[in-house]
């Protein structure tokens, strides 16, 4: 059954209302996510019910370190899945594990219950417990991960197989929605997080691009209504508009539908420009919007209206400026964001990018629609298509110098629209000009966006420079602010230091060491570690004044007078810059005494000066919340030195800088920056203290870094050109795409192949180096071990064994061997337990538990392998991992040591980054250029057959006959001489047939003549014959008989000779009646006869600077003279060739000259001879009689005729005839 138009209509209504009601009222229908607390218990419940049935597998296997611990493979993998990991423990001691990241309580009596709820270190999990004879199996399933830190490696979010959205707390208690076992008891409560009124959610691009459609639904639906309604049908934009702006209202006033407007897109953080454009949200919603608008109005408006200049004025006014306005939003769209813009860097472009690009082209595939239908409806109506191009031309310049000089956008960002009307005022319109049109336009689209994205770069690019370098002076690093305040908390109940610390300065040296050792190692290595100890009345010697000064006093004004926010005191730790430029931290904490000496509290003073350790050891960013992450400094797209009076006290990246300051850079004079150009990279200086001069350095942008950009933008806008023109097809955007033709055929195999291989072999290669940088990672690993080991044989080979009771000494050398080879070092016992670490922090923190990893156990104590590499992770932290076991000179095992390879698995992320980048922007540019080379290379192949459908196409019988010049042995030249043989056959079976047909021609007169005077010749003979007979036979009336006989051979002989008369003015010319005529119009006459030919090929041009021509001859023959002479000349131009017959009259002596030129075919050496000749005829047809009658035409008025002819260029006939 069909739907009728309003039956349509209403349904895409009601499907876009229904959209926008779901997405207002219930948004999770479109969410791989969910939000009920019912969904989730079922799913909990049926992994309580899958650990159940796991425990009971486990308990039917007695050889724990057999099978049961084979089993630990498919353990891990259902962690992964479901979060269910295995604990097993024998004599309360853990002898199981099947994951690492999972910190138990030291008391496993906090597991009271079958089954229950615990919250852990790093997040909430359901218990189920099984107790035998002197073993417990444990099971623990997460819930939801809960860690101190929040950042982009740890996130607090509940178990993926849920499904379950994390806008959900989890307490034991006074919570929303209870959470229940199997057995129906309460674990835990589930509480929907309040939404703050400045909270995104991430970005759900189903909701938003289903927003969009119920938009579009609605607005087809009032569009539809409107055309199909006569009285409505004349103002439908107006109805689209009028409904565009109040839904549009609804959003910014009521945030309707919520959960569009909740969304990452639309926090300013993210972007922001102006009151109407205050996020990227907003702008891609105004852009569309306006789109929408436009498309409306542009398909479906009444073409037939009344139009005006006024109203054509104002739409060229509005086509004008809007350049100004992309102008604007590109500028904004670059330096009022955090989106990542450097297209040369692709991988590092976000989501957002793409949509801030994809959203700009909409607004230029606006503003090209909207010339386009300017000049649709005014070029012709109103203006004539010149003045209609010179107008908007002139509007459009005025509008970019208004642009320039008032509002300071810089005219060459909009000057493609000048192009773009150039390009559309070109007339001819085939199919394949338009789409020609259109490559031309999208070529001029990128370059704009390119060239726009890289001349705003450079100014934001600076911006980011000078706050690098600001941050970089300041020398704050809020990893050691965040450290300090976790160490400070243990000091200050460290039992030790509370009974010891008031015999601080005669033990310094052992507290000291004490002190350094326990909570001042791994991240801490990267400062100088000064200690103090003050109480009230302790003095301190200052060194600069040798005089003594009150402790506590001295430290307090140190902070005052040296912080760097001396209106921020910090109670914890507070970061110093002295005059002399040197920079510190000074934390500060109290103790409280527990000794018997009855002193008062002790006051701990620390110094941290930096060092020039390496910054690439370990995890510092796993230990920061987000919000701490986004104010360190992001230095990966550049490198950086700092100099202290002139002295490089540190640097970063790959610029190889001087150790001293040197002429190669010149200072600022005052504070402040400076910008310098070297060669190969563009420095900041900058200046931010007497002794402290910061550089910022970047690889210098080159040529073809330019062409990268620009072939990227070219491949998008394509994309995007082409998605409309399927989709759309509003003009100029309503080409087909055809295969129809051999050359587009080629084009799009050709292509096609060139993209897949592309694609296998960039997925070739990138496994092929990836495989490859991990070998040689594991090499380096397995190199670092070895030294490790041998090192660690040196301190520790006598020992019999490793314990507790080594452990300042066994922490103190990891430290040490820590720094000379970069990397953390663990140590294990037997059982897989931690013994030791420089990273004491990941364990304290509850990031992992202290334990081995689950394989690396299996391979290396059950297995017994001499070394192991493992990839492990720390929530989304991904590292390689080395294990080895350590046996002492005898052989004897210590321990198991551990060197966990953060470092180099940044690095190794960062050149796969680096290397993907290069490979896609290599093999970018490669496409673009194998997409020109494949269409100029299918159109050199297909050439040749284009030259012969066109050939064969222009074929006519009795025309001249062409062949193709093509110099190949090939079989598309094989085909060509095919061709021209074929051709040269016809031609001469033309001349044959013509000749054949002349010749029938006379021999028909012939017999006509015959015919004719045998019809008086038979009576005459007749009557001669009775004449004959009547003289013998009755000689009395001979006289009677002989007149009577004599007047009928004259009446036949007049018939002879009438018919001889007629035969003779057929072969000849008739007597030619002389006058004085003038030339000039007569052959003006002549010239419109041709010009009214309506299929003409050709044009005729008559160039005379003589007024009047007056000669002595017959008009009419002189008439049939120029009539065959230009009719020659236009049966020798070739259809296909756009002639030109051109005739020039001058005066020579006393002659008029008269030259009839053409372009035609011309005439060749055989015939030129015979050019004259009667019955002689370059064509298949005629009898060859007009140019032999034109030449006795001319001699008879006492004129001349010539020619002259170059072959397939120009002939010229040139006549000369005398004045009157």
């Amino acid at each position: 059954m069909k739907i009728s138009k309003k039956h349509s209509a209403y349904l895409q209504l009601l499907v876009g209302i229904v959209i926008l009601m779901i997405l207002q009222f219930q948004p999770t229908f479109f969410s791989i996510t969910s939000n009920s607390p019912k969904h989730f218990n079922e799913h909990l419940n049926t992994r309580e019910q899958k650990a159940t049935e796991l425990i009971k597998s486990l308990r039917n296997v007695d050889n724990i370190s057999g099978e049961k611990y084979l089993n630990g493979e498919k353990l891990s993998a259902l962690y992964e899945s479901d979060g269910i990991a295995m604990f097993i423990f024998n004599k309360h001691q853990l002898t199981f594990w099947s994951d690492r990241t999972i910190v138990l309580p030291e008391n496993i009596a906090l597991f009271n219950k079958k089954s229950g709820a615990i919250l852990l270190a790093n997040g909430w999990y359901q218990y189920i417990k099984e107790e035998e004879t002197n073993k417990l199996y444990l099971a623990l399933i997460l819930i939801k991960k809960e860690f101190n830190i929040e950042n982009k490696f740890l996130q607090n979010e509940f178990h993926e197989s849920f499904h379950f959205q994390n806008n959900f707390d989890v307490s034991h208690e006074n919570g929303d929605y209870p959470i229940l076992n199997i057995a129906g008891e309460t674990l835990v409560y589930l509480s929907e997080k309040p939404t703050s009124p400045n909270s995104y959610k991430k970005t759900n691009w189903i909701i938003l691009l289903l927003f969009f459609i119920s938009i579009l639904l609605i607005t087809s639906f009032i569009n539809i209504i409107c055309i199909n309604t006569k009285v409505l049908k004349p103002f439908n934009y107006i109805f689209v508009f009028a409904f565009l702006a109040i839904f549009r209202f609804l959003n910014l006033s009521y945030h309707f539908p919520e959960s569009v407007f909740n969304q990452e897109i639309f926090s300013p953080l993210i972007y922001a420009h102006s009151v109407f454009f205050p996020s990227l949200g907003d702008f891609l919603i105004h852009i569309v919007f306006f789109f929408i608008l436009i498309y409306f109005t542009v398909k479906f408006k009444n073409t037939s209206q009344k139009k005006s200049k006024w109203s054509a004025f104002i739409f060229i006014l509005f086509i004008a400026f809007l350049p100004l306005l992309i102008t604007d939003l590109l500028e904004g769209l670059i330096k009022n964001s955090k989106i990542n813009f450097d297209i040369n860097y692709i991988l590092d472009l976000s989501a957002y990018s793409f949509v801030g690009i994809i959203t700009l082209l909409i607004l230029y595939v606006s503003t090209i629609i909207l010339v386009k239908t300017a000049f649709t409806r005014f070029s012709t109506s109103i203006f004539t298509k010149k003045q209609f191009v010179s107008i908007i031309l002139f509007i459009s310049l005025l509008a970019l110098i208004i642009g320039q000089l008032i509002y300071k956008l810089q005219a060459l960002h909009g000057s493609w629209i000048l192009a773009v009307i150039l390009i559309f005022s070109y007339k001819d319109t085939s199919s394949k000009t338009e789409f020609n049109k259109i490559i031309f336009i999208t070529l001029i689209i990128a370059l704009s966006i390119s060239y726009g994205f890289i001349n705003f770069s450079v100014d934001k690019e600076l911006s980011d420079k000078q706050f690098v370098a600001k941050n970089i002076a300041k020398e704050q690093d809020p990893i050691t602010e965040y450290l300090f305040k976790e160490v400070k908390t243990k000091m200050e109940a460290d039992t030790f230091l509370q009974n010891n610390l008031t015999e601080y300065w005669e033990k310094k040296t052992e507290f000291d060491n004490y002190i350094s050792n326990k909570y001042f190692s791994g991240f801490w290595n990267n400062y100088f570690v000064n200690i103090y100890q003050c109480s009230d009345s302790d003095t301190i010697l200052i060194k600069e004044s040798h005089e003594n000064a009150n402790c506590l006093d001295f430290f307090k004004n140190k902070i005052k007078t040296q912080s760097y926010h001396p209106e921020n005191i910090n109670d914890d730790i507070n970061f110093l810059y002295s005059n002399d430029g040197i920079s510190s931290y000074l934390g500060s904490l109290i103790v409280q005494d527990s000794s018997n000496n009855k002193r008062k509290n002790s006051y701990l003073f620390i110094e941290f000066f930096p060092q020039s350790y390496s910054k690439t050891i370990g995890y510092p960013e796993l230990l920061l919340n987000e919000k701490e992450i986004e104010k360190s400094l992001q230095l990966n797209k550049y490198s950086y030195a700092k100099y202290k009076k002139g002295k490089l006290v540190s640097n970063s990246g790959t610029m190889n800088y001087t150790s001293e300051l040197t002429g190669k850079f010149s200072i600022p004079k005052t504070f402040g920056f400076i910008s310098q150009m070297t060669p190969n990279n563009e420095h900041l200086i900058y200046q931010s203290d007497r002794f402290t001069t910061i550089i910022v350095s970047a690889k210098k942008k080159g040529f073809i870094d330019y062409v990268t950009t620009f072939s990227y933008l070219f491949l998008i806008t394509s994309l995007v050109f082409f998605v409309i023109s399927v989709f759309i097809k509003t003009p100029p955007f309503n080409w087909l795409l055809s295969l129809t033709d051999f050359s587009s055929k080629i084009q799009f195999f050709i292509i096609s192949t060139i993209l897949l291989s592309f694609l296998l072999y960039g997925w070739g290669t990138t496994y092929y180096i990836e495989k490859q940088y991990v070998n040689k990672n594991k090499k380096i690993l397995r190199e670092k071990m070895q030294s490790l080991i041998i090192e660690l044989d040196q301190k520790f080979g006598e020992h019999k064994e490793l314990t507790n009771a080594n452990l300042d000494e066994i922490t103190y050398y990891l430290i040490k061997f820590s720094n000379v080879f970069y990397t953390d070092i663990n140590m294990f016992d037997k059982n897989g337990k931690l013994l030791a670490t420089t990273r004491s922090e990941i364990y304290d923190t509850g990031l992992l538990s202290r334990r081995m990893d689950r394989d690396a156990y299996k391979n290396i104590h059950l297995q017994k392998k001499v070394a192991f590499i493992n990839n492990e992770n720390i929530g989304e932290l991904n590292y390689l991992s080395a294990y080895v076991p350590f046996t002492n000179r005898k052989n004897k095992f210590l321990a198991y040591v551990n060197l966990p390879y953060f470092a180099k698995q940044n690095e190794f992320e960062n050149e796969l980054s680096e290397f993907f980048t290069a490979l896609i922007n290599i093999y970018g540019m490669l496409f673009l250029i194998s997409v020109i080379i494949a269409i100029f290379f299918a159109n050199y192949i297909s050439e040749p057959l284009r030259l012969i459908r066109q050939k064969i196409s222009a074929l006519q019988f009795g025309q001249s006959y062409e062949v193709i010049n093509w110099n190949s042995n090939d079989e598309i030249g094989a085909l060509v001489k095919e061709y021209n043989k074929k051709v040269m056959e016809l031609e001469a079976n033309a001349q044959k047939l013509a000749k054949s047909e002349r010749e029938s021609a006379w021999r028909e007169m012939a017999k006509q003549v015959a015919h004719e005077i045998k019809n008086p010749l038979t009576p005459m003979k007749l009557s001669v014959q009775h004449l004959q007979r009547f003289t013998n036979e009755n000689p009395a009336e001979l006289q009677e008989k002989i007149k009577k006989t004599t007047n009928m051979l004259i009446e036949q002989i007049d018939t002879l000779a009438n018919i001889a008369n007629a035969f003779s003015n057929f072969a000849k010319m008739p007597k030619a009646n002389t006058e004085k005529i003038d030339l000039i119009p007569i052959i003006k006459n002549t010239i419109n006869l041709f010009d009214e030919d309506d299929k003409k090929n050709y044009s005729i041009q008559l160039n005379t600077k003589v007024q009047s021509a007056n000669i002595v001859a017959d008009k009419n023959q002189l008439i049939r003279v120029f009539t065959n002479l230009i009719k020659n000349a236009v049966q020798a131009i070739p259809s296909e060739k756009n002639g030109t017959v051109e005739i020039t009259v001058t005066t020579k002596d006393n002659n008029f000259e008269i030259v009839v030129k053409d372009n035609g075919i011309g005439i060749n050496e055989e015939q030129k001879n015979h050019i004259f000749t009667p019955s002689f005829t370059t064509k298949n047809k005629g009898m060859g009689l007009g140019l032999a009658m034109v030449k006795n035409i001319i001699e008879n008025i006492d004129g001349t005729i010539r020619f002259e002819s170059i072959p397939n260029e120009t002939t010229s006939f040139i006549m000369e005839i005398p004045k009157a």
